[in-house]
């Protein structure tokens, strides 16, 4: 089933240290990374042996990206069995997710030291931390911002007056993805 869709993309940049401090809420966002089912069993995911705030202080500015797609009308009025309707979360949030976290991975590479936040990783088995007794990948290994502790659902409404909306059993008003940049200038 093929769904056209309207694609918005939106960029802020902020220093690092100002970007921590302000979406920083590790306590409430650990709360939720606990629920998952991946929590403790990659090495991209929380819990991580790191510390965070040195992680973002190392860096000086942070990128936000956020892709934001719209449907038609006659795309929201139908209903759609799990099977359709995880494909059309496939074809189109998916596939915008993966355009995004190209783009800035060849970024990467045009500064002295960048990294950008685009996990969890999937480089390996999804339970990387029970098959492997550390990170066999760590110069690939790209982490989530849930992971880290940032607040994606304050950043979003802060900075872009958007609302996160949970993706349930139907097409919400809009998808909408984070995808972030860490760089130092030279």
């Amino acid at each position: 089933m093929k769904v056209d869709y309207e694609l918005k993309r939106h960029t802020k940049t902020m220093t690092t240290r100002k970007f921590y401090e302000r979406f920083s809420n590790f306590d409430l966002i650990q709360g939720y990374c606990r629920e998952c089912p991946r929590y403790g069993t990659n090495y991209s995911c929380s819990p991580l042996d790191l510390d965070i705030e040195e992680f973002f202080n190392s860096y000086d500015y942070i990128d936000i990206i956020v892709s934001q797609l719209f449907f038609k009308p006659e795309d929201y009025e139908r209903k759609y069995t799990k099977e359709v309707f995880d494909q059309l979360i496939n074809d189109t949030l998916v596939k915008e997710r993966k355009k995004v976290v190209k783009e800035v991975l060849e970024r990467e590479k045009t500064y002295a030291k960048a990294q950008a936040l685009t996990g969890p990783c999937n480089h390996c088995v999804k339970n990387c931390r029970e098959v492997y007794d550390e990170c066999i990948h760590p110069e690939i290994r790209r982490y989530s911002l849930a992971s880290l502790g940032i607040h994606t659902s304050k950043v979003l409404k802060d900075l872009f007056d958007i609302d996160l909306i949970k993706i349930e059993k139907e097409l919400p008003k809009y998808l909408n993805n984070v995808t972030t940049i860490l760089y130092c200038e030279d």
